[in-house]
């Protein structure tokens, strides 16, 4: 009796089969393989209709450059959680930021180490009261963000700056949740911190308590990750997939907002083609960066420039310091 191997999903496996009846089956294998092509075939070629028909206004035919800032925002929507990059002054999206405010989405959730100042970054947002809250570690330099604050016209969540760049990447890593023993016993962790004030200065907001375990005889919080729905970042160069270089402080916050966020447009100043940055000089992986635009240089300080930063405010980071960066 002759045997037809017949090797799939569930290993190898022998059929006792005449020889008339070998031709058939063979027949009837590559039938099904060839349906099953065909299938998956249709379903890419309708995902990629889908796509298609939902693209952005401006999007790169191929590629992930883009041509302006403002078709690269367009489509963010009301409501959407962005992760900002920068430390300080440094390494600010200030083009991005710009073309977000122009393009007038409101109510959004922004995460950044700062809060900009009044003329500056996120500051420029807050003019124009598109923030409806922030998620920030270090906010003392913003009057305005202050006074939309303290009347109840801005949601804060105060968080620990190395907390902060933890949840990130944690956000980006796909970890839902680590511990730390930073906050522990304080406000941030037993809860009733003022998110959110009422205009006549009562508290309608307040933060939850966070989970609190012991291990090792040491207490620590459980912290959340944070995944944006759009990130802004701002990095020295690029190349055409989209791996990053960051120069000095720069470097600070923007990777890991980067990672965290689910569409992630990045805003350098120098674009070369694939292949002339070293691979060990890469900061990130452009897998994690969807959009490029190319944007002037500029800001407060410039590249390689010195700014100095005296906090007098709220801020859970450093209140004095020397921002070395683009």
């Amino acid at each position: 009796m002759d045997r037809l191997i017949v090797a799939g999903r569930g290993g190898r496996r022998r059929h006792s089969l005449k020889p008339q009846k070998i031709v058939s089956a063979g027949r009837k294998i590559a039938t099904t393989m060839l349906t099953r092509h065909l299938f998956k075939r249709k379903v890419w070629d309708n995902a990629a209709k889908r796509f298609n028909s939902t693209v952005v206004r401006g999007a790169p035919a191929t590629g992930k450059v883009w041509e302006n800032a403002a078709d690269a925002v367009s489509d963010i929507p009301d409501g959407a959680t962005v992760t900002v990059g920068g430390f300080g002054l440094c390494g600010i999206p200030e083009n991005l930021i710009t073309a977000v405010k122009a393009s007038g989405a409101k109510d959004l959730t922004a995460v950044s180490n700062n809060a900009g100042v009044d003329d500056f970054g996120l500051g420029l947002l807050l003019e124009t009261k598109q923030i409806k809250r922030m998620i920030s570690s270090y906010v003392g330099e913003n009057k305005l963000f202050e006074e939309q604050y303290l009347t109840g016209e801005l949601e804060v969540e105060l968080t620990p700056q190395g907390t902060l760049a933890e949840r990130l990447r944690a956000g980006g890593s796909g970890i839902p949740a680590f511990y730390t023993p930073t906050a522990a016993g304080t406000w941030v962790q037993e809860g009733g911190c003022p998110i959110k004030y009422n205009a006549d200065g009562t508290v309608q907001v307040e933060s939850e308590p966070r989970e609190l375990r012991t291990f090792n005889d040491r207490d620590y919080v459980m912290e959340e990750a944070i995944i944006g729905d759009y990130g802004l970042v701002k990095a020295w160069k690029a190349d055409t997939r989209g791996n990053l270089v960051f120069k000095g402080t720069a470097r600070n916050f923007n990777p890991e907002c980067a990672m965290a966020a689910k569409i992630c447009i990045a805003e350098v100043e120098e674009i070369v083609p694939v292949g002339e940055l070293d691979p060990a000089d890469i900061h990130l992986p452009g897998i994690y960066v969807h959009r490029l635009i190319q944007g002037k240089a500029g800001g407060v300080g410039g590249v390689g420039g010195v700014v100095v930063g005296m906090g007098m405010g709220m801020g859970m980071g450093g209140s004095c310091g020397w921002w070395w960066g683009g």
